[in-house]
C-alpha cells in the first residue's frame, strides 16, 4: 500500500507521457502535446544516470529529448591513445541512441568550466535556439563543481526567460547531490534495463560502481512512494503557463 500523500504517475506515463499545462482556466488541455526536454549535465553519464529512465519514457511515448554535456574532458588527458573528448563524446552518443535521444556538445574543459559572462550566454543563447518546453539539470546543493556550475548557469537561464519550466535531478546522493528532498516521482520499472544499457556505455567511466550507486538510489526513491524502483526529481518554482512534466505532487 502506497504512503498517504504521495502520487505516482506511472499508467499515465506508459500511455502517453502528455502535457500537464498550467493555462488558464477555460483553456482546452493540449493532452497530445509532443514535449520538447532538455537533460543538461556537467558530463557525460550526468544526465544517463540521473534520469536515463525519465528520458526513455519519454522517447518511448513521442517526445523530443535532447541531452546537453557542458563539458567532455580535461585538458589533454587521453583514454588509452584517444583524447578524452573524443572518448566521452563517443559514449555519450551511443547512450543517447539507446534512450532515442539527441546528444549536444559543449567545448568547455573540466577545468576552466565556470559561471561566468561567456559560458551563461552561450548556454543562453542554446537554449533560446532549442525552444524547449521543460529543462532538467543539476540540483545546486552539489559536491561536484561542475555539478554546481551547470545547475547555476540554468537557473540564471530559467530566472532570465521564462518560456519554460525547470527541474532538478539526483546523482549519486549523499556523495555528490546533498540534501535532496524530492516532490516528484517516476516509476522506472519498465526503463531500467534501457537505463542501464546507457549507462553502459560509458566504459571509460567505471559503469558498474556508477549502476551501484545508481540502483540503490531507485530502490530508496521507490521505498519512500511505494513501488520498486523510481527516480526523484525537484520541480523549481513553476513559470505559470508553461508546460510541466506530468509527474503528480508527492505533498
Amino acid at each position: 500500500m502506497k504512503p498517504a500523500g504521495y502520487l505516482l504517475l506511472s499508467a499515465f506515463l506508459a500511455s502517453s507521457l502528455a502535457l500537464a499545462s498550467s493555462a488558464d482556466p477555460g483553456t482546452k488541455p493540449e493532452h497530445a502535446k509532443k514535449l520538447r526536454v532538455v537533460v543538461l549535465g556537467a558530463h557525460p553519464d550526468d544526465p544517463e544516470s540521473g534520469c536515463g529512465g525519465l528520458i526513455a519514457q519519454l522517447t518511448k511515448n513521442g517526445h523530443e529529448v535532447i541531452v546537453g554535456y557542458l563539458t567532455c574532458y580535461r585538458d589533454d588527458r587521453k583514454i588509452g591513445n584517444e583524447p578524452e573528448a573524443l572518448a566521452r563524446r563517443r559514449e555519450a552518443s551511443a547512450a543517447c541512441r539507446i534512450l532515442g535521444a539527441e546528444p549536444h556538445f559543449f567545448d568547455y574543459a573540466h577545468e576552466k568550466l565556470s559561471a561566468d559572462a561567456a559560458a551563461l550566454k552561450a548556454v543562453s543563447t542554446w537554449l533560446r535556439s532549442v525552444r524547449p518546453d521543460v529543462v532538467l539539470t543539476h540540483r545546486p546543493v552539489d559536491t561536484h563543481p561542475n555539478h554546481h556550475v551547470t545547475s547555476s548557469l540554468v537557473w540564471q537561464c530559467y530566472l532570465g526567460q521564462g518560456d519554460w519550466n525547470l527541474y532538478f535531478f539526483e546523482v549519486m546522493s549523499d556523495q555528490q547531490t546533498q540534501n535532496f528532498r524530492p516532490d516528484r516521482f517516476l516509476d522506472i520499472e519498465g526503463v531500467r534495463d534501457l537505463k542501464k544499457q546507457a549507462l553502459d556505455c560509458h566504459r571509460s567511466q567505471k559503469p558498474d560502481d556508477i549502476w551501484t550507486v545508481h540502483d540503490a538510489m531507485h530502490r530508496r526513491r521507490g521505498a519512500e512512494c511505494g513501488i520498486k524502483y523510481a527516480e526523484a526529481y525537484l520541480q523549481a518554482s513553476p513559470h505559470k503557463g508553461r508546460c510541466t512534466l506530468p509527474f503528480l505532487r508527492s505533498r
